[in-house]
């Protein structure tokens, strides 16, 4: 009752900043229609097909006034409604507050280590560091598709190589499913390796598919190949939970007895994990793309981590994301509760 309570509560709140901030931005007697059109579309596809990429589209759309970069941008186009002679100076000067702010390395610092915090925490809490091979059943590779911004994230990669035309993030986690792979085959153990990427922009030099290719990959990296699935469906933590339970359930997979390791970003492995608890799968965190700032003796921050710059205002965006999309999940059920209790 609490969590349900709780769920509605965020979804009035959430509500009213969005009809506060549209209203600024549009005629009343136009955003009576539209906006709620828009709104009460948005909730009817939610929960007629959850997981519709149009719908992570929409709510990142919706979320957007609500990251540093949106609400700035918002607000300056707020400040400059009476033209350039009558900029509202208040708003400007939230504005620059903000991106100041969200754009020092000791704010993304700060962010980043109190999310990544609770997820070493319970690592260290698991205690022996090679998952258990007589119950470990799979070792799960999510692609770029289930960081916070998903499906939009896809469309800004950085490639490793044109060769194989994967994105670097996707390479370094390829690279970490195939160590912890032959980990476990030298334990006696010989696991699935299943790799939920989603679509990958297509710019290799070759005609060679994308599932091959990332078959290929892991078979050069020590993988078997006649334990290498792969999911180009999984464009999420949920989609992504889902197509991997479906593939193993296919494979007598029996969750009270094995688990899976998820070799993902350590941004977002908390909501992953409470994702796959939630669809009754027990998974073993492996995080990844950890973010770190280089300090001075004593805590206290070094002169360059007080001034901006855009590399900081992408990792404190980066996570203010992934509050963002753990809100939605658990506006939308998607996360375990028992999960959520004990991580």
């Amino acid at each position: 009752m609490f969590v349900l309570l709780t769920q509605i509560l965020l979804w009035l709140l959430i509500g009213i900043v969005l009809y506060y901030l549209f209203l600024r931005l549009i005629p009343k007697v136009y955003f009576t229609w539209l906006g709620g059109a828009l709104v009460f579309a948005f909730i009817i596809l939610s929960f007629l097909n959850p997981t519709a990429r149009v719908v992570s589209l929409a709510w990142a759309v919706l979320s957007f006034p609500l990251r540093p970069l949106g609400l700035s941008i918002l607000l300056l186009a707020v400040s400059l409604r009476s033209g350039l002679a009558k900029v509202n100076g208040n708003l400007v000067a939230a504005t620059l507050a903000i991106l100041l702010v969200f754009s020092l390395p000791i704010t993304a610092y700060w962010l980043t280590v109190q999310s990544q915090q609770s997820v070493f925490e319970t690592i260290s809490r698991l205690g022996d560091p090679v998952p258990d091979p007589n119950t470990v059943r799979a070792i799960v590779i999510l692609g770029d598709g289930i960081t916070p911004s998903d499906p939009v994230y896809q469309t800004r990669q950085r490639f490793g190589s044109t060769e194989d035309g994967f994105g670097a993030i996707l390479t370094s986690r390829l690279l970490y499913g195939a160590q912890l792979y032959r980990d476990q085959v030298g334990q006696g153990n010989n696991p699935l390796v299943i790799v939920s990427a989603g679509p990958q922009p297509e710019i290799r030099q070759d005609d060679i598919p994308e599932a091959d290719a990332v078959r290929d990959f892991l078979i050069n990296n020590g993988v078997s190949s006649d334990r290498i699935l792969i999911d180009s469906r999984g464009v999420s933590a949920r989609t992504s939970g889902v197509q991997v339970l479906r593939l193993l359930s296919e494979r007598g997979f029996a969750p009270t007895a094995e688990t899976v390791v998820v070799v993902a970003p350590a941004v977002s492995i908390r909501r992953i994990l409470s994702t796959f608890a939630d669809l009754g799968v027990r998974a073993i965190p492996r995080p990844t793309d950890v973010f770190a700032f280089q300090m001075t003796d004593g805590g206290e921050a070094a002169l360059s981590s007080l001034i901006p710059n855009v590399e900081a205002l992408t990792v404190s965006s980066r996570v203010i994301e992934e509050y963002l999309t753990s809100i939605y999940y658990f506006l939308r059920g998607w996360l375990s509760e028992t999960c959520c209790v004990t991580f």
